[in-house]
């Protein structure tokens, strides 16, 4: 079977590579090759070829697939197509829907295809995109103030429910918690988003919900919106503020931005993805997340001490959620490459179940201190070559403790619950006072 992969930039979609799929029986371990179009190949690459430059950014369906005329050949799917999957909560509703076994191998391409019509990023699946054209084909137009979104109106559950199913804009979202991807109109309503024409857009958000009736993943959904504030105003790279109420999670999309009467579509990738690794619930490493760093990002230093500000965030603030696809980059239309703004950061500490970190720094492992980083060892991984880099990142992380020590008074003030304050930040202090040792570098 092959898959025709669209790909949107300069104002409209371009068919841009065929992926064949040799086994699809066997799901994400079948063999495939992927090739780009001969025709978006001369249009593309022009500039670059000219400039002995790769062509990984926008353009590209992924940055481990840059536009080229080989055969990328794998005994795995494409990395970046398991970005496009259904997981935990819609994966389930969807197999369900479907009649198929959510956790079988055959039943991995047809999710794929009801995720990918729509997703994330600036990259679809054209299969995918018309059956998710034919499913809303002659639905009625129904829209929900932001009262609604928040009241949990019967008329927005209504919505959710059956958009979460049919549409590939909100059953591609991944994660356990429900979404859905929503966008508001001219007329001031929000509508499931495949209903949106792009001329009538004005905000696009993903509208996140309680995924049980427990106190904590109460706490744990509100306090998101806190963080995302609070991420910004100690220094994070933070798009939008979420706004919250009432277990209603309304965040602002990034990869999306409405310019006159048109939508630009940012590339979006997950980490995991770009480091070529074709595989869920990877256990990853942060120094191989920085080797992609270094090798795609338009500005590497300064992603890279944003990358390590977050991972220092995160423990610090209780956020043990720390997988590969809650890490991503963006593609901008000026065909730069970077980490996405901060997504997903909450006081995961809380959760009822145990969340372990999955991605972890391998050079503390075998003193078992990845929760206590030597940050000298850090830097000096990181720029082994280099301790001119080495002592600016240790620089940019003693800076940052003073900002990270307003952190729980900044949630105090917000309104944090006090769970957030005692147990999610319990280990604030203590980090800030690893980050504000002397450097070695005499800076």
């Amino acid at each position: 079977m092959d898959l025709e992969l669209e790909i949107y930039h300069g104002g409209k979609w371009h068919v841009g590579a065929v992926v064949e799929m040799k086994e699809p029986d066997l799901g994400v371990i079948g063999e495939t090759v992927l090739t780009y179009d001969l025709d978006y190949w001369m249009e593309n690459v022009g500039e670059d070829l000219q400039n002995n430059q790769t062509t990984r950014d926008l353009r590209a369906v992924s940055v481990a697939d840059p536009v080229d005329l080989e055969n990328h050949r794998r005994k795995t799917w494409p990395p970046f197509l398991l970005d496009l999957v259904p997981s935990g909560r819609a994966r389930i509703r969807l197999a369900e829907a479907l009649n198929i076994d959510p956790d079988a191998k055959t039943s991995e391409l047809p999710l794929l295809l009801r995720g990918a019509g729509s997703p994330v990023g600036n990259v679809r699946i054209k299969q995918a995109a018309e059956l998710d054209a034919e499913r809303v084909a002659g639905l009625a137009k129904v829209g929900v103030t932001e009262e609604e979104i928040f009241g949990r109106s019967d008329r927005f559950i209504e919505i959710v429910d059956y958009f979460s199913i049919i549409a590939s804009g909100s059953s591609g979202l991944q994660g356990v918690w429900p979404k859905v991807a929503m966008t508001k109109a001219k007329d001031g309503l929000y509508y499931p988003d495949p209903l949106v024409d792009d001329a009538d857009a004005v905000e696009h958000v993903i509208v996140k919900l309680l995924r049980s009736s427990n106190e904590r993943d109460a706490t744990i959904l509100s306090t998101e919106a806190i963080y995302s504030v609070i991420a910004k105003q100690i220094g994070l790279n933070v798009d939008e503020p979420s706004r919250h109420k009432n277990g209603v999670l309304v965040i602002p999309r990034f990869d999306r931005r409405i310019v006159g009467n048109s939508v630009l579509r940012l590339g979006q990738e997950s980490i995991v993805s770009a480091a070529n690794i074709a595989e869920f619930a990877y256990l990853g490493r942060h120094e191989q997340y920085i080797d992609v760093l270094k090798a795609v990002a338009s500005d590497p230093f300064a992603d890279i001490v944003e990358y390590i500000k977050r991972e220092v965030a995160n423990q610090a603030l209780g956020n043990s959620d720390n997988h590969g696809r809650n890490t991503a980059l963006s593609k901008g239309a000026d065909q730069t490459v970077g980490l996405s703004p901060l997504f997903d950061f909450a006081p995961m500490r809380l959760a009822p179940e145990t969340i372990a970190r999955s991605t972890r720094w391998g050079v503390m492992l075998k003193t078992h201190s990845d929760h206590m980083p030597d940050w000298n060892v850090i830097a000096e991984t990181i720029f082994p070559d280099d301790t001119t880099l080495a002592g600016k990142l240790i620089s940019e992380l003693a800076e940052f403790a003073t900002n990270l020590e307003a952190a729980p008074s900044l949630a105090k003030q917000l309104g944090a619950h006090d769970d957030v304050l005692t147990i999610a930040m319990s280990r604030c202090e203590e980090i800030v006072r690893s980050l504000d040792r002397p450097a070695k570098y005499g800076l």
